[in-house]
Formats: structure tokens, sequence, C-alpha cells
């Protein structure tokens, strides 16, 4: 009785080792909330202008971004190098829990922040809560797809008055893969 027993528990675990064996899990693969960072894969060069703030000096700017995908394709490295504004480097993907773009930033000059945000046909917009020279600051980017190698993009700082006023704007054009 107890060598039928031992052969059966044998054979039963063989069975089941084999047919794990057989079935590996398949790695996920990124949906089309993550293909979506597709489009902005590439070194970006955006000019656009400053308006007068107390952060920043009010003029024309001209910025370099560099956009890889993430190992996977499930999130988006972003990062700007140093220039008008200071070397910022961020993250950011697809909370499919909370249904939101998630992005945290920070910079050379000790900034940081995070942004939550969608997208609406070709518009993306990020509510944004940054910590700049030590002071909470909420603010909101909007970036409008223009065509394949274009987008613009507008960021808002919120004023105490709970209305938003325009920091800077500009065009992003794309200008190599």
């Amino acid at each position: 009785m107890s060598t039928r027993l031992s052969v059966a528990v044998i054979l039963i675990c063989g069975f089941t080792a084999l047919s794990l064996a057989q079935a590996p899990l398949e790695r996920p693969k990124p949906g089309p909330e993550q293909k979506v960072f597709e489009y902005f894969v590439g070194t970006w060069k955006t000019e656009g202008e400053i308006k007068p703030n107390e952060f920043l000096k009010a003029g024309k700017s001209v910025t370099t971004e560099t956009y890889t995908l993430g190992p996977g394709g499930f999130y988006l490295l972003i990062d700007r190098p140093e220039g008008q504004i200071p070397r910022t480097q961020g993250i950011m993907a697809y909370d499919s829990h909370a249904k939101l773009y998630t992005e945290f930033y920070v910079n050379s000059a000790g900034m940081m922040g995070t942004a939550t945000g969608t997208v609406s046909g070709n518009t993306w917009t990020l509510m944004i809560e940054d910590k700049v020279f030590g002071r909470a600051v909420k603010g909101r980017t909007t970036i409008t797809i223009k065509s394949a190698s274009k987008f613009t993009i507008k960021y808002e700082m919120l004023d105490a008055n709970g209305r938003y006023t325009t920091i800077t704007e500009g065009t992003s054009t794309k200008v190599a893969p």
C-alpha cells in the first residue's frame, strides 16, 4: 500500500513538473497606454519663450531633450542636459491602477517633483507638484502633438489667486531618432 502511494506521489510530482516546464510564463508586453511613449523616443530641440516670473529670467529658450524607452517598453526615460535650465532627469510610466501617467523628476539645482496626467487625442495634460527653492508650487504642462516630428509645450504655474499663469511655452522638433 505504501509503495503504491509513493509511486503515485512521484508520478504526480513528475507530471506537474513536466507540465510547468512546458508552459513558461509569457513576459508581459506593453499595452496601448505604454505604446504612446514611442512617439517621444529620440532627441528633440525645444525653442520657446520664458515669460517674466520669479524663478527664471525672461527671454528666449533653447533646450534639448533625449527620450528613451526603458527595458521592456513600459516606461520612458527623460534627460534634459544642462543649459538654460538645470539638468533634469525623469522617468514616466503608466499607472494602470490610477489610470494616470506618472512622472518623477529631479534636477541639478535640487528641484524635484512629480506629475500625473492624462492623454486625450493629441493632447497630454500633466498636473505638477514641484519644490522650487524650497517652496511647494503647483503647475500644469500641456503637450500638443502637431505631427510625427513636432509638438508644442506650455508650462503654467498656479498663482495665489488660483489662476494659472504661463511661465514657458514653445515648440519641440525632433532632431534625431
